[in-house]
């Protein structure tokens, strides 16, 4: 039986429509379908949210609305499984990774914007122009936002994209990506069985093409979220500026890892692995580029493929395999093309491990060192998106951060020395929304995430992530005691 994963709209699934394959990276087996939705039917959830946005803001508090998250976080936190083994199914990555990391640590956001106090709704200002007034200033929601989410990391980006919103005070149609909407279809199911009003949080299938745009070009949208690749983040912004609607862009990277000779290698071996080849690179903050002192580049480099000699390949869904699939068969392709071209140019493949025991019919590309590059090469500007490490090596400090920040982008970065002077020093000259020291891929919910220049605009998680989807309002309580109303008013009204 065709199994068909439908939109939900007002708290209701709907499977009619044009439909899309949904195939598993992980051997090419059909997972089943999803609708690709039209306008009237975007436009239907669209109408859904506003009606649950004008009843719900009215009648919520933060607290209600945390006591609502925190439900939803005991019902998926009881599914955890479940929800593991459709987002490794889904997205090709490494059943280990999804069990481990990926859902508790969406898990612990969720709980997180549950219980965080941070977000106050208002405060009060005096007005030093105006003495004996008072006045408030409200983080009042934006209305309907649409959600547009990628395919890397869809729990996560789905818990990203809904419930920060949502807490703010907002309704939210989310459009998960075409190829991995699984686990966000999960997650919107599980917000009804939480107590969520209908209607609050729809969920629209389809392609970016389709469903996206019309998502971002409606009139009855306030606001768009998008977490994707650059040029379609640069498109949203012109087809939102149309309508002067706020936009929040998580975009491409092109992120560093600048390890000195002080460093404790081992760990910073460990910690550049882990940086680029976690879900075989498909991570918006990958650490792509290693930028390494010279003097210890060969002996670094010796221990990175050692490590990656011992790691595993196989089925992702066996909890002995190490290594993701790469998701989409386009990602695989245009991963391709740029090692082919990269040779081409000159550069050479330093290290790519055999991929042995991977399903023939899925999706799979192996970890890859390349050496011998420099900057202005299309493989050292271009976002990769995949399990490919670029090295440049460095003599001096300034020649490390200028390398680090010659690229268009400035999502995060990596720094690894024993010398936490010097690590400081470097981390507040990089041009990116986050960086470790000693540390990657580490996300805390209470830490904002974004990016510098082409990275991005706007922040997701922390506080910075509540009021990202806010508009503020200021209230003012005058009256007359100090006499200065009397004195503006005079300019105009003359008074006996």
């Amino acid at each position: 039986m065709e199994k068909i994963f439908g939109n939900i709209i007002n708290g209701i699934e709907e499977t009619g429509g044009e439909r899309i394959e949904l195939k598993s990276p992980v051997d090419g087996s059909l997972i089943g379908y999803i609708i690709d939705t039209d306008k009237d039917t975007v436009e239907r959830a669209i109408q859904s949210s506003r009606e649950a946005f004008n009843k719900f803001y009215l009648e919520s508090t933060i607290k209600s609305r945390q006591e609502l998250i925190g439900k939803l976080t005991d019902i998926v936190q009881e599914k955890a499984t479940i929800y593991a083994d459709l987002e490794s199914k889904n997205t090709g990555k490494t059943i280990r990774q999804s069990t481990f990391m990926d859902i508790p640590l969406a898990i612990s956001h969720i709980r997180y914007f549950a219980e965080t106090d941070e977000f106050k709704f208002q405060r009060k200002i005096t007005h030093p122009e105006y003495p004996g007034t008072e006045g408030i200033v409200q983080n009042a929601p934006m209305g309907v936002v649409a959600s547009i989410a990628p395919w890397n990391v869809p729990f996560l980006m789905a818990v990203w994209k809904i419930i920060p919103p949502v807490l703010a005070g907002n309704a939210v149609v989310i459009k998960p990506s075409h190829y991995t909407p699984l686990t966000a279809i999960e997650l919107v199911k599980d917000m009804k069985a939480a107590g969520f009003p209908d209607g609050l949080v729809n969920l629209v299938n389809g392609t970016g093409r389709t469903t996206g745009n019309l998502l971002v070009n409606s009139d009855h949208v306030d606001m768009v979220s998008f977490t994707g690749s650059t040029p379609t983040g640069s498109r949203i912004m012109e087809q939102a500026a149309k309508n002067i609607k706020k936009v929040s862009l998580e975009l491409g990277g092109k992120s560093p890892n600048i390890v000195f000779a002080d460093a404790d290698l081992d760990h910073a071996v460990k910690g550049v692995i882990f940086g680029i080849f976690l879900n075989a690179g498909q991570l918006c903050e990958s650490a792509s580029r290693l930028i390494i002192e010279e003097s210890i580049m060969d002996k670094f480099l010796q221990k990175v493929k050692t490590y990656l000699d011992s790691m595993k390949s196989g089925n992702p869904m066996d909890f002995e395999t190490d290594i993701s699939a790469i998701t989409t068969k386009e990602q695989k392709e245009k991963i391709e093309s740029l090692i082919s071209q990269t040779v081409k140019s000159g550069g050479n493949i330093f290290y790519s491990k055999n991929m042995q025991g991977t399903p023939d019919k899925g999706t799979y590309f192996p970890p890859t060192l390349l050496t011998g590059l420099t900057p202005g090469q299309q493989i050292s500007d271009e976002e990769i998106f995949g399990p490919v490490l670029t090295v440049y090596p460095f003599k001096s400090e300034k020649e490390a951060i200028d390398l680090a920040n010659s690229t268009k982008y400035g999502l995060a970065a990596g720094i690894w020395t024993k010398d936490i002077e010097k690590a400081g020093r470097v981390a507040s000259m990089i041009e990116a929304g986050t960086v470790w020291v000693n540390e990657y891929h580490l996300l805390s919910a209470a830490a904002p995430r974004g990016g510098f220049k082409k990275s991005g605009i706007g922040r997701e998680l922390g506080l910075e992530g509540i009021l990202e989807y806010t508009q503020t309002r200021h209230i003012f309580y005058g009256n007359n005691e100090s006499g200065m109303s009397d004195v503006a008013y005079g300019i105009l009204i003359k008074t006996e």
